[in-house]
């Protein structure tokens, strides 16, 4: 058992940050919701649509023409996402080793236990 409890630890410790960053990474991250008109319409759009396809589409439903310069194009960056998945999954790990390591001198696991011998 004196092996196991720092592993145990550690895992508790890792687990509860892993479980908590989310939402203290939303925290800092998000941003203060735009508020637009209550005449206006927000679009997504196919990232090959031209402009002229756009406004025909929106005038076959009944809407007016769109204007360019208030389309905002946003793009996921999936090679960010992954290089930001990767890099905490390395935070997560050392940090999970560490612990292990720390807690083991702490325990001093590695030192066989001679209670039996006296």
């Amino acid at each position: 058992m004196k092996t196991l409890i720092p592993y145990i630890l550690a895992y508790l410790i890792v687990a509860t940050c892993t479980a908590v960053y989310p939402q203290i990474y939303r925290h800092f991250v998000s941003h203060a919701p735009v508020m637009l008109p209550h005449s206006s319409v927000s679009v997504v759009l196919n990232p090959g649509m031209t402009q002229a396809e756009l406004d025909a589409k929106l005038q076959q439903v009944g809407l007016s023409e769109a204007q360019p310069h208030i389309i905002t194009t946003v793009r996921p960056a999936p090679l960010l996402s992954l290089v930001v998945h990767y890099v905490f999954d390395a935070v997560v790990f050392s940090a999970f080793v560490g612990l292990v390591i720390l807690f083991r001198r702490a325990f001093q696991a590695d030192v066989p236990n001679h209670e039996h011998a006296a």
